[in-house]
């Protein structure tokens, strides 16, 4: 007989309680079995680096069956992992050979600028399992340098027009550049004119002429150009009006 104040409820309580242990268990024994029940394993970028504005790319990826890779010039990604379209400005597809060797360099060059990295690999033949190879790796960082610059300065003078062309060359130029080109007159007075060069291309060259008068030159005057307040170039010419 039961003393006074217990209930006769409190061994449906342990057993409900032995059944809710029993179901969090089976959720975790079905999580690790059943198909798309835990998260695709990504691929793995392990380096990235650039050679002569080519990139280059190292990676563990076992078992895919299509891989790309993508530079971005922001972070910035959208909900499924993937980078925002407007600031991808490179993609590839990876080969048989370049998935089988884990190594991987690019055909054509990059802009001068900062790039972030991802990979995505997929495995198709055990997709949606949860070992499966899928989605979008880990992010690096990849630096890709201007490349030297060569300038180069040159001073034509027509004396019967009493004008000089001063033109600056800048090789290579993918972007404007300003600069301003000095030269002194016989007074001792100092001028200088800014300009820019345009430059479209990190394979070509860029150039800039403009023209001046003769008036007040030396007979013989030097033509400094200067880039960032750095002197890139010196001409000397005969500034003699007739």
């Amino acid at each position: 007989m039961a003393r006074m104040g217990q209930t006769r409820g409190e061994p449906v309580s342990d057993l409900l309680l032995m059944s809710k242990r029993l179901f969090v268990a089976l959720v975790s024994v079905l999580a690790l079995v059943l198909p798309g029940a835990a998260a695709a394993q990504p691929s793995t970028l392990l380096s990235v680096a650039q050679q002569d504005r080519h990139p280059a790319a190292t990676f563990s990826a076992s078992g895919a069956d299509n891989a790309t890779i993508y530079f971005a010039t922001k972070p910035d990604r959208a909900t499924d992992g993937s980078f925002l379209q407007e600031n991808i400005a490179a993609t590839d597809w990876l080969t048989t050979d370049e998935l089988q060797s884990g190594s991987w360099t690019y055909e054509s060059q990059l802009d001068p600028g900062t790039y972030y990295v991802m990979m995505n690999a997929d495995d198709y033949d055990c997709f949606e399992q949860p070992t499966c190879l899928a989605g979008e790796s880990n992010m690096l960082t990849l630096n890709v340098p201007k490349p030297p610059q060569t300038y180069r300065g040159s001073v034509m003078v027509l004396r019967g027009a009493h004008i000089a062309y001063l033109s600056l060359r800048v090789k290579p130029l993918g972007e404007p550049l300003p600069y301003k080109v000095c030269w002194r007159l016989k007074s001792g007075k100092r001028r200088c004119v800014a300009r820019k060069v345009d430059g479209y291309s990190w394979n070509e060259y860029g150039a800039d002429m403009l023209d001046v008068g003769l008036r007040g030159m030396a007979k013989r005057t030097t033509f400094t150009w200067y880039v960032g307040g750095r002197k890139v170039a010196a001409q000397s010419a005969n500034t003699t009006r007739r």
